[in-house]
């Protein structure tokens, strides 16, 4: 009798440490000694609309908007954060390095690769993020975006740490209600409005300078909406994404009709949903449940 209590217990003891190292939570990136490594917030929804749009094959059109939408959600809390300057904090962070998307790049992947999520890539040279997609992380505090963010601060809005969030602009505010619609007439009001955040060419400053700090700033106010709400804006901002990084003509930027707009982060999201509701049991759990009852009986007859 007592030998079957103990068997018992250590049954529960298995499976109690196996449902926490199944658990879906996701650890926070970094840990508390990987101050300069890359920090994601990373959900099951960004799981599933990854493998969704990325999993089969690698469709620039398809996968990339959705990838870039879904990495600039995970990197939105880092990504607008500003930290204090080395003069007045020593301890800070330093504004994000160019090695730094690597290092964002490995922690998505690593990840991805603990739920067999595997992304093909063109060849053994060339990964899916940065080399296939060209998706590359910022900080607010490495760009100059006047139009979108105002980075200063007063004192005694720093928190604990002396960090601070940038303040958006007007017009980066009207996209939350201009890019409510990832239809093709709503994802070309969200273009517009994104237009309107461009800033004239300076003085001794080329083209092509211009145009690379404007469409930077652009994507960081994107990634401004989706931490207001990944789950609402991710359909807009990876239709809007496809426009700006992904068109065929990158001289004529515009939203592609409905017919090609889908499927994108729209049904990554149901998916996501669908199948989080009905999530299969663990095979251990229902064995664990069998040999309970097995055992129960046991005892009662031993009693």
């Amino acid at each position: 009798m007592q030998s079957l209590t103990s068997f018992l217990a250590y049954l529960i003891f298995l499976t109690s440490i196996s449902h926490f190292a199944h658990s879906n939570t996701v650890p926070s990136y970094p840990t508390p000694t990987q101050s300069q490594i890359c920090k994601l917030d990373l959900s099951n929804e960004l799981f599933g609309g990854v493998n969704d749009a990325c999993g089969n094959n690698l469709d620039r059109s398809r996968c990339c908007p959705v990838l870039a939408a879904w990495l600039f959600a995970a990197h939105a809390r880092r990504a607008l954060e500003i930290s204090p300057s080395p003069s007045e904090n020593s301890g800070g962070d330093l504004p994000m390095m160019p090695d730094d998307s690597q290092k964002c790049v490995n922690s998505l992947q690593d990840s991805l690769r603990d739920r067999n999520i595997i992304i093909p890539t063109p060849n053994a040279s060339c990964d899916a993020v940065l080399c296939f997609c060209g998706i590359r992380l910022h900080q607010i505090s490495s760009l100059n975006c006047p139009t979108a963010f105002n980075v200063s601060v007063s004192p005694r809005d720093r928190n604990v740490s002396g960090s601070h969030k940038a303040t958006p602009t007007a017009a980066v505010r009207d996209l939350e209600k201009n890019c409510r619609n990832s239809s093709y007439a709503g994802c070309s009001k969200c273009l517009a409005a994104l237009q309107k955040l461009k800033v004239h060419k300076k003085e001794g400053e080329s083209d092509r300078e211009r145009k690379m700090y404007n469409r930077d700033c652009q994507l960081m106010a994107l990634t401004w909406l989706l931490r207001k709400n990944k789950t609402a804006y991710i359909p807009t901002v990876s239709a809007v994404l496809r426009a700006i990084m992904y068109s065929a003509h990158p001289h004529d930027i515009k939203c592609s009709p409905d017919q090609e707009n889908m499927p994108l982060a729209v049904d990554s999201i149901k998916f996501v949903h669908k199948s989080s509701s009905h999530a299969p049991s663990s095979p251990f759990i229902k064995l664990f449940w069998a040999v309970i009852i097995i055992v129960s009986q046991i005892i009662l007859v031993s009693l």
